[in-house]
């Protein structure tokens, strides 16, 4: 899967929140990472190490979002 279409399965909301839409799995340093649909991600908050909505946020910039 790449970037674009790990972005079009998150929302992000008026705070800066992210939400997953649908199920997907991110690739971190230490292996795949399954996010269910539903889950929120904050800035500053991690996931296996990962900055979830930082890193959402680099991918909208590389895609013009």
């Amino acid at each position: 899967m790449d970037s674009y279409e790990i972005l079009n399965r998150f929302e992000k909301q008026p705070d800066g929140t992210w939400i997953c839409l649908e199920p997907v799995t991110v690739q971190t340093a230490h292996g795949p990472v399954a996010v269910a649909a539903g889950m929120a991600f904050h800035y500053g908050e991690k996931l296996d190490d990962v900055d979830v909505a930082e890193l959402l946020e680099r991918l909208g910039a590389q895609h013009g979002s």
